[in-house]
């Protein structure tokens, strides 16, 4: 067992762009002022959130973390997704609930490339009970990019990287997508065979919204 920070532990397992309608208007002072504190914050929030995984877990090793509620789960993605050489090829993320901010930074991922496929499974309590997001999500990330998004009833807090190098990672864990300003776990690792079976159970429960939807 190695601990590596007074919040982070490893140990071996036995198997780790803003949507069109937030951009500041050129001509109103007030919109650039407000996207300037936004940019600034996410900056301060970025390096906070890499700061939670220092590195990341070998093969067939785990990395368990907490998160202390001063940023959102999405960005220490972000961070993970930027520190690989290569792109990931596929990102599934089931969550009961996430935001606007969220839904900003996943696409971010896919319009610098970071993400070539993104599944995104929620709550259908968050659906029915925050429709703007939801449906704003489905605008930006399904209809604008070609990506798929559902609901479902599912509590899960699950995400799942396919690095195009063949690195496989999941993260499992309390936190939803969004701030809460609650201390969250976190358990990130590194095995293909974990993946592959979260990576199962997401793309059913969206296929399963699919017929249901349709």
């Amino acid at each position: 067992m190695l601990f590596t920070t007074p919040q982070t532990l490893t140990f071996t397992t036995g198997f780790p762009g803003l949507p069109a309608a937030d951009r500041p208007h050129a001509g109103d002072p007030r919109q650039r002022v407000r996207a300037f504190r936004a940019s600034l914050r996410r900056k301060a929030q970025l390096k906070r959130a890499a700061e939670v995984i220092p590195h990341l877990p070998g093969p067939g090793e785990s990395l368990h973390t907490l998160l202390t509620g001063y940023f959102d789960f999405a960005l220490v993605l972000t961070c993970v997704l930027r520190s690989r050489p290569v792109p990931c090829e596929h990102a599934r993320l089931a969550t009961l609930s996430f935001g606007l901010k969220n839904t900003q930074e996943m696409a971010r991922w896919l319009d610098e490339k970071l993400v070539n496929r993104l599944t995104l499974l929620c709550a259908d309590f968050m659906a029915k009970a925050s429709p703007k997001v939801y449906f704003g999500a489905v605008k930006e990330l399904a209809e604008q990019r070609g990506q798929i998004v559902g609901s479902a009833r599912c509590h899960a807090k699950v995400c799942t990287l396919a690095f195009a190098d063949g690195l496989r990672l999941t993260f499992e864990g309390s936190a939803n997508l969004r701030t809460n300003r609650n201390m969250e776990n976190l358990c990130v690792v590194n095995d293909a065979s974990l993946h592959d079976w979260h990576a199962a159970w997401i793309d059913q429960k969206v296929r399963e919204h699919e017929v249901n939807q349709s």
